[in-house]
């Protein structure tokens, strides 16, 4: 693993640390109305593509600034320093785009990235179903061929932002009678399409970022299909791991500062054992991310490793919340200045379940890099 900067990934690392300070500054903090703080987000998505600061890693016939994905990761571990928005299109910037390019037609690669770099289009993952969550072999969701294209019939549900997003990235099964592992197809799909419905679901939290997608026979032609018939769970396993390996320095950081917070807002009740073990764990997870960059960096595929990295981010925040509200005793559900974690607490119980809960990122774990035994059904060894 080299981790070693350039010069001249140094000095774009301080630039736009120079640009990032005044830009928070201007922006100002979100609204409170949650659509309205969604198209703040997106703005500021858009004020870093004016900045030159969007698709940095990304070729520049697509819109992109052609540079190395190391500058790109440089520039995300600093938003999560400064506290700034993690993005309102990071479905679309950091699982869709990647795909897209990898494995996407030139026309698609034409048509789709240059409106996600400039976040003029917002994208949603229509993947978990009712009866399939982490278990994306259970999909059900289907769709049959048609003279132009294809029709997708079915369910989706926990589809963040799909009641602000212009497209979903979907997986359908193309083939019944195939293995569940065969006969799913990727499609990109309009979320104004005949016959798609999409209803908010109020969380704990008590906001309506997740949805309800319903499909009834839409019509999708067939140049918005995302790899060969058939292969579409080796195309989506591309974007599982490029959710649950990519993107986590800005958390890594961005978790760093909370803890920073959470001892200055706990004073004399802060136990220093309890943060030196959370501050640790932070770098353990650093360490992890600049693996999982080291790899990129050289060309190679984000692997099962990455289950490590969605194991270790989601376990630690959780841990992070629950050890801060028991050092800040009754303060934490009743001071304001506690609020925003409060509101950190109720998430993080989501984020050991999304991109694959905690029980199958220890599966593959034990299955693909460990290699250890599977037990028989019914509990036999």
């Amino acid at each position: 693993m080299d981790i070693a900067l350039s010069p001249s990934q140094l000095e774009l690392q301080r630039r736009f640390r120079d640009w990032l300070g005044p830009a928070l500054d201007t922006h100002g903090p979100a609204p409170r109305d949650e659509a309205a703080a969604f198209a703040h987000e997106a703005a500021w998505e858009r004020r870093l593509h004016d900045g030159g600061w969007s698709g940095l890693a990304w070729p520049e016939a697509y819109g992109g600034r052609g540079m190395g994905i190391i500058e790109h990761y440089l520039v995300m571990e600093a938003l999560g320093a400064a506290g700034a928005p993690e993005g309102i299109n990071n479905i679309g910037r950091e699982l869709v785009g990647p795909v897209i390019l990898a494995a996407g037609t030139e026309e698609q690669k034409q048509r789709f990235i240059p409106n996600i770099v400039s976040c003029v289009e917002i994208w949603c993952q229509g993947f978990s179903e009712p009866g399939a969550g982490s278990d994306l072999a259970s999909v059900s969701t289907r769709a049959a061929r048609t003279d132009d294209g294809w029709r997708i019939s079915g369910q989706k549900v926990w589809t963040s932002y799909a009641q602000y997003s212009q497209w979903c990235i979907l997986l359908a099964r193309t083939d019944a009678q195939a293995p569940r592992h065969k006969g799913l197809t990727l499609f990109l799909v309009p979320m104004d399409a005949a016959g798609l419905e999409c209803r908010p679901i109020r969380q704990i939290t008590g906001k309506q970022t997740f949805c309800e997608v319903f499909l009834n026979d839409v019509p999708v032609p067939d140049s918005f299909r995302l790899g060969p018939v058939n292969e579409g769970w080796q195309v989506a396993n591309r974007v599982l791991a490029f959710e649950r390996g990519t993107t986590r320095l800005y958390r890594q950081a961005r978790f760093a500062r909370e803890l920073r917070e959470i001892r200055r807002l706990l004073g004399p009740r802060a136990d220093s054992l309890l943060l030196g073990r959370l501050h640790a764990r932070l770098e353990i997870l650093r360490a992890h991310n600049l693996r999982i960059v080291s790899r990129v960096a050289a060309g190679l595929p984000i692997g099962p490793e990455a289950s490590l990295q969605k194991l270790s981010w989601s376990e630690l925040h959780i841990d992070m919340m629950r050890d801060a509200q028991e050092m800040a005793g009754p303060a934490f559900l009743a001071d304001d200045a506690w609020k925003p974690y409060r509101h950190a607490y109720l998430q993080a119980q989501a984020e050991t379940i999304y991109a694959g809960s905690t029980e199958v990122q220890l599966s593959i774990i034990a299955d693909r890099l460990l290699e250890l035994p599977r037990s028989k059904r019914g509990g036999g060894k």
